[in-house]
């Protein structure tokens, strides 16, 4: 039929402020679906469990939108980078998502070891 659901994200990527390690920090991908058939998400998978993705399991009709929810712990330190990885029933089959944030060490080292 060559008719074919397509996601089209507001923002594919999206990058926090600095965060302390251990803030909790969501955020709110938007999309639409762009083709004309409906959208489905079969899944959404985090690179690692400090990621949890939550989003729409209902067929999101052509031209209408949707968010995915993503929840990420403040773990890690320094700039940590996670994706989200969507199988959908695209073209493609896949679409990712990046968060991004500069997480602050909860305890930094104020004192040098003494020898």
């Amino acid at each position: 039929s060559g008719k074919v659901p397509k996601i089209t994200v507001d923002e594919s990527q999206f990058e926090c402020a600095t965060i302390d390690q251990g803030t909790h920090e969501e955020y709110n991908f938007k999309f639409k679906n762009t083709g004309d058939e409906p959208l489905m998400i079969v899944n959404a998978k985090s690179s690692c469990g400090c990621t949890v993705p939550e989003w729409t399991k209902e067929a999101i009709a052509p031209g209408a939108e949707g968010e995915l929810l993503v929840k990420f712990d403040g773990s890690g330190q320094n700039q940590v980078s996670k994706t989200i990885t969507l199988t959908t029933n695209t073209e493609a089959g896949t679409e990712t998502l990046t968060i991004k944030a500069f997480v602050t060490p909860k305890n930094p080292a104020t004192t040098a070891p003494t020898s």
